[in-house]
């Protein structure tokens, strides 16, 4: 309403001024300011609102996963002189690829223990406290306009970000002989050394088999932590 009323005002004063009736032009002109005004300022100060939060949670699953290892990949996306970060993961119901930019909006990782790997959309929108004003402002500052949108992923503390480069380097790590070899010892030197300190492990080929995939989850993990570092 506000903005038909500064239209208004506009074609009364054009034609007040070309009728010669300067005194009622010029209190049209002062009015024409004052909405011209109060419309700017609420486009700043978003008058009769209150910000209300609009949550939606969806699951989300890794691109990859190594031996229990979960896998986000991330990529930077130039736009202009802007670098923008892209997030990719993949959808838990028909595990299509979705990614998310942080552009025009906030993107968070929170990586912890007992996270159920989430996708979390905070939409804080305007919503107006009375319908006049309501009406007044629309198109101004609209019912529902958005302040700002918050992205969060809770992930598992076994989740890493990585680039598609690194990603790539990571693989042809693991599938080195070295490395392998290297992970082979380690691992078969951890398992006897709980062994003699728990000799009935023996009888227990299950638990043993439990405590080799931890340790070899464990081992890759260090080798994902690091790779992320580098980025």
């Amino acid at each position: 309403m506000l903005i038909l009323i500064v239209i208004i005002l506009c074609i009364v004063a054009g034609v007040s001024f070309y009728k010669h009736h300067n005194l009622l032009g010029s209190i049209t002109i002062v009015l024409l300011i004052m909405a011209q005004a109060l419309l700017v300022m609420d486009s700043q100060y978003h008058y009769a609102t209150k910000v209300n939060d609009d949550i939606h949670i969806s699951q989300v699953k890794p691109i990859t996963s190594i031996h229990d290892n979960h896998v986000m990949v991330t990529k930077g996306i130039k736009e202009g002189k802007t670098t923008y970060q892209a997030f990719v993961t993949k959808n838990k119901t028909n595990s299509k690829t979705h990614i998310i930019l942080n552009k025009d909006k906030k993107v968070l990782v929170n990586r912890e223990k007992n996270h159920q790997n989430q996708l979390v959309t905070n939409n804080h929108q305007y919503q107006y406290t009375n319908q006049f004003a309501n009406l007044l402002f629309a198109g101004i500052t609209n019912q529902n306009q958005l302040k700002q949108q918050v992205v969060t992923y809770n992930l598992g503390n076994d989740w890493y970000l990585l680039s598609k480069g690194q990603l790539k380097s990571v693989a042809k790590k693991l599938k080195s002989k070295s490395f392998q070899n290297k992970l082979t010892n380690t691992v078969k030197i951890s398992v006897q050394k709980k062994i003699k300190r728990n000799p009935k492990l023996l009888k227990q080929p299950q638990k043993l088999k439990i405590i080799q995939n931890q340790l070899i989850k464990s081992k890759i993990g260090s080798l994902l932590k690091d790779s992320e570092a580098l980025s």
